[in-house]
């Protein structure tokens, strides 16, 4: 049997998918500690919450500094060290049971540092080694996230069953240092440090901006409109996904669906997220990143007006596998579309100043659907404010295009 050469780049997307996966099922895992936390110091609802919160806003502000840090030293390196931090902050979170403080300084320093260290590095490694399958190497590679979301609360659940959560936490603290430092070893930031070239090419293509010293810096990035109308766009088409993550579940419960039902809506939305991600970065390589993009975003506009009108399980079962397809080829391809237009040289640098949109979105938008709830009394605002969200996204993007095809930044 004659032995099939696969291209080393497939190895980076599987170790980015693992590495993703990891540290965002160990970051979503706090949902299923999060009771026995309260119970265990004894706090209300804000206080516990605020442990997620606080890890969030680190990993998306600590992506900008290791997006930098890698393109100048070792990608290799830079995702380790995260590993080794995020197992750390699980296995000190476990001991540090004496009062909220440390448990906070414990966990959300080292968890954050940890999922901040991995995501930007990792996802930007896998835009360097591909031009032609791009799209599809990058939604392979996300699909990780969505998965790890899923997997990691009911891991955590299905440990608490047999054991205390400070021994799960230890559980997760060796499963993320064993597994994470092989996938680790696997990563290279670029083709070229293994004598190769994007898609395994004899050369380089002769587009620009996909030689390895080619790109933006993020400095000039930052001067020039097409960033600032992306970072718009990416975050005016989240805000909408975390307004559903947030309030689904609440809006079932209204219209006479079960918890149980609510909750299940929130694994579609997961669902359908991974689905997104591992079967529409394809055809962003066959249609242009950009273009799809523009697409799928226009979708979610028009999802939500389904969202409006559904009142039954079987209509928000629909909406939320849909919805969550669509904004799983969103996320796939916005760091496709950012490596089309500013190059890979600084790349890691400028996806995390991009993705602190993530960030701003996840806070904004199941709080402003929360307001728009309790102003009006119904949801009818909130689904109608993030549908406009996600038309002004399409507007957005729409706009760099623009400027892309003026030849300015």
């Amino acid at each position: 049997m004659a032995k099939v050469n696969v291209f080393p780049g497939w190895y980076v997307v599987g170790a980015t998918h693992v590495l993703l996966a990891l540290i965002f099922g160990a970051a979503y895992s706090f949902g299923a500690f999060f009771t026995s936390i309260q119970e265990e110091f004894r706090v209300g609802s804000s206080s516990a919450a605020s442990v997620f919160s606080f890890t969030a806003l680190i990993y998306y502000a600590v992506g900008v500094f290791s997006g930098s840090v890698a393109d100048r030293i070792s990608t290799r390196r830079v995702i380790a060290l995260g590993i080794v931090l995020l197992a750390l902050g699980f296995a000190v979170a476990s001991i540090a049971t004496d009062s909220l403080a440390r448990f906070l300084v414990a966990f959300c320093t080292l968890v954050g540092l940890g999922v901040g260290l991995v995501y930007v590095p990792a996802v930007t490694a896998v835009q360097r080694w591909f031009v032609r399958h791009r799209s599809k190497a990058s939604g392979l590679a996300l699909a990780g996230t969505g998965l790890g979301t899923f997997a990691g609360p009911v891991a955590a659940g299905l440990l608490m069953e047999h054991m205390s959560w400070q021994a799960t936490m230890r559980c997760f603290a060796l499963a993320i240092a064993v597994v994470g430092l092989a996938m680790a070893w696997l990563m290279r930031g670029r083709p070229e440090e293994a004598g190769l070239h994007p898609d395994g090419a004899a050369s380089l293509p002769g587009a620009v901006q996909t030689s390895p010293h080619a790109g933006h810096s993020l400095a000039r990035a930052v001067r020039g409109g097409r960033f600032w109308w992306y970072f718009a766009a990416i975050l005016f088409g989240s805000v909408g996904l975390f307004a559903a993550l947030v309030h689904i579940h609440p809006y079932a419960r209204l219209h006479g669906i079960s918890s149980a039902g609510g909750n299940l809506l929130i694994g579609l939305v997961g669902v359908g997220n991974i689905l997104g991600r591992l079967s529409l970065g394809g055809l962003g390589d066959r249609l242009g990143p950009g273009r799809l993009l523009m697409c799928l975003t226009l979708m979610l506009a028009v999802l939500n007006g389904v969202w409006f009108g559904a009142t039954s399980f079987q209509a928000l079962a629909l909406f939320a596998i849909l919805f969550g397809a669509a904004n799983g080829g969103c996320i796939s391809l916005y760091p496709a579309l950012a490596a089309t237009w500013f190059g890979t040289a600084n790349l890691g640098a400028i996806l995390g100043a991009l993705y602190i949109a993530v960030g701003v979105a996840a806070m904004a938008g199941g709080s402003l659907a929360g307001w728009l709830f309790d102003t009006c009394g119904n949801y009818s605002a909130a689904i109608a404010a993030s549908g406009c969200c996600a038309l002004a996204s399409v507007a957005c993007i729409a706009r760099a295009g623009r400027h892309e095809k003026s030849g300015s930044i």
